[in-house]
């Protein structure tokens, strides 16, 4: 079965999703002497065996031990939906880019909030 390309909408929404996801997990918190990307890497890509992309969220977040998600990873999961299919499909089988493009976004957000909270501590 040949499933179509994601757009760049829904692949920056399973990126953003993805991102919002690593921020949440507590990794001081997970001992290892593994790599937390070869972590995160190979759970994404075992969640992804879900048949929805609710039931991916869950097992993925079963995984690390979150019992909830900010809102706006659920806002996004409405979206994506719809290409739920195409998403699980693209990700079993390229897990390892999105997971990386997520990971540099996660760095990302935790930039620009850091910034924002200096900004925020400077109008004091």
């Amino acid at each position: 079965m040949h499933m179509t390309e994601l757009s760049s909408e829904v692949e920056n929404g399973v990126v953003e999703l993805l991102a919002i996801i690593y921020r949440t997990v507590p990794w001081r918190k997970i001992h290892t002497s593994k790599n937390v990307w070869d972590i995160f890497n190979h759970r994404v890509r075992s969640a992804c065996r879900r048949r929805t992309l609710y039931e991916f969220v869950s097992r993925l977040c079963n995984y690390f031990g979150l019992q909830s998600l900010p809102i706006e990873a659920q806002e996004i999961v409405e979206k994506l939906r719809p290409y739920e299919r195409e998403i699980l499909y693209t990700l079993e089988r390229e897990h390892i880019a999105y997971c990386v493009r997520a990971i540099v976004r996660a760095k990302e957000i935790k930039e620009e909030k850091r910034k924002k909270e200096e900004n925020n501590n400077g109008d004091s």
